[in-house]
């Protein structure tokens, strides 16, 4: 058996320490975060949040930006993991520009997934609001930039183009659509629980996956391909 020398084993157990450290200080500010915004979030109180000191945070992450930047950059990627490749697998699909079906069988998916997610993982949900009500003054400044409309974007051009999407709908729109009413009706759950019922339900879950996609297929595909 290979005997691993004292000095490449020390290395291994330093990486991941700090692969651990960095990912209880993320864990520490996406709450942070979350709870009061960029702007009014501090350093001093992410540190206690995390259990380490406000030095090793900036040996990290250099700044609050710099903070800020890994908690979206590892939230987007998440992301990704969770529901890139099922999109990505669909968008795939040669007959989905041609074929209604196909592109309402894509809408849907798309809402279950992007809305799962987002059920899932409600403090990256709370950051998106937050960025909303500072006018997204932090998030155009991060470094890392989450891409998440131009594939979308590019699909809505090819499916106007063939008839399948509204003539007078403007495709640059498709995937903002798609992400505010989603976001927005999660947002707006609470509010209403008195009269459509705990969110966490799975029959409601359904329910509302369901009204959205109908939402978006009948507000933004032409009528004569439904």
């Amino acid at each position: 058996m290979e005997l691993i020398a004292p000095t490449e084993s020390k290395k291994s157990s330093r990486t991941y320490d700090a692969a651990r450290t960095k990912g209880i200080i993320l864990d520490a500010a996406e709450e942070v975060f979350a709870e009061l915004g960029y702007s009014a979030a501090r350093i001093d109180g992410i540190a206690k949040a995390s259990g380490y000191n406000k030095s090793l945070i900036y040996q990290y992450f250099g700044d609050k930006l710099g903070l800020y930047t890994e908690v979206v950059k590892r939230a987007d990627q998440i992301g990704d993991q969770i529901t890139g490749s099922v999109i990505t697998e669909l968008l795939k699909n040669e007959h989905l520009i041609t074929d209604p079906i196909a592109f309402r069988q894509f809408i849907e998916t798309m809402t279950r997934e992007m809305y799962g997610f987002l059920l899932e993982h409600p403090r990256y949900l709370k950051i998106l609001f937050w960025e909303a009500a500072e006018e997204w003054k932090t998030w155009n400044q991060i470094t890392y930039r989450p891409d998440d409309i131009t594939q979308l974007h590019e699909l809505a051009i090819a499916a106007k183009r063939n008839g399948i999407l509204r003539q007078d709908f403007d495709p640059a729109m498709f995937p903002i659509l798609v992400m505010n009413v989603i976001t927005a009706t999660i947002q707006s759950f609470s509010r209403y629980e008195n009269v459509l019922g705990k969110l966490d339900s799975p029959q409601m879950r359904e329910r509302t996956i369901e009204q959205i996609a109908k939402f978006v297929i009948y507000g933004v595909m032409e009528p004569s391909s439904l």
